[in-house]
């Protein structure tokens, strides 16, 4: 027996059928197709003018008197609910980017971390779990201070016997920094404002200072930096430079690449591994896929 809803339109009854309501679907697809876009646009500018109107950063000479508190929430902010999945996809890029240096990478190798498939799965997840804990909590928490201990006391002994330089700690922070950025311009809807810019240098130079980084190296650490764009910029420029006289192909970077490979790339199934190392290989520039390779 045929299931039938009637609609009473005045004095008439019209029966409509389970087939007529099908046919009405695609018209409910299309409308929520055509209005989605719209509304997240929308929702996407009103929590940036929202940002804008909490933190009142409107000029460049505001940006001097941004807190480590501040560009600690205003990243917060971009990282988890602006950008989530390209901002982390970033990070692990940063990461990865810097076993294109063979100094990075030979060290790697020599512990056996990130290079042999026993430990480089530990040796990623507890600098994941670092790296989480003081980008997930403000400056002055007791979570954050911990991390920042724990991940000073790992590099001090390698810093006293002189197999990390200052040059190479110095460069992977400036990666951390920098790539979020780069990524986000590349395949985000929108560039980074100049005060969240200014919000992602300040936060990560704290994060320097507190590593005890030496920014001698960068152009303006003699008078020091107005602000945390000022710094950034200085950071981007020297960085470059230090990729060009130091990203160099070498077998430890080769050896350190493939097990962060298989790393990123867990959880795919092994018919299609072949197409996601032909994406990393693709999202890479020239320089570091020589040096890798």
């Amino acid at each position: 027996m045929m299931d039938l809803s009637f609609v009473s339109t005045g004095n008439a009854t019209i029966a409509s059928s389970p087939s007529i309501q099908a046919t009405q679907w695609p018209y409910y697809w299309l409308l929520i197709i055509l209005v989605y876009p719209i509304l997240t646009a929308f929702l996407r500018e009103q929590r940036l003018r929202n940002t804008k109107k909490a933190f009142t950063y409107n000029t460049r000479a505001s940006f001097a008197r941004m807190t480590d508190e501040d560009a600690h929430k205003i990243q917060l902010d971009v990282s988890q609910y602006e950008f989530p999945f390209i901002f982390q996809k970033a990070l692990q890029f940063a990461l990865f980017r810097t076993y294109g240096i063979p100094t990075i990478s030979k060290l790697l190798v020599a512990t056996s971390q990130l290079s042999d498939v026993a430990t480089a799965s530990k040796r990623y997840a507890d600098t994941a779990v670092l790296i989480r804990e003081f980008m997930s909590h403000k400056p002055s928490d007791p979570r954050t201070l911990e991390a920042v201990a724990r991940m000073n006391y790992i590099h001090s002994m390698y810093q006293k016997s002189g197999a990390i330089k200052n040059g190479d700690m110095l460069f992977t922070l400036s990666l951390f920094a920098l790539e979020p950025l780069r990524w986000i311009q590349r395949y985000e809807w929108r560039e980074l404002e100049e005060f969240e810019k200014c919000a992602v240098g300040t936060f990560w130079k704290s994060i320097g200072d507190a590593m005890g980084i030496d920014y001698h190296p960068l152009r303006s650490s003699r008078e020091g930096w107005v602000d945390g764009l000022q710094w950034l910029e200085d950071a981007e420029e020297w960085s470059n430079r230090y990729e060009e006289d130091h990203m160099v192909p070498n077998i430890d970077n080769h050896k350190t690449a493939n097990e962060t490979v298989s790393i990123l790339l867990w959880g795919i199934p092994d018919t299609l591994r072949p197409i996601g190392e032909r994406f990393v290989s693709a999202v890479m520039d020239d320089r570091l896929r020589a040096a890798m390779m």
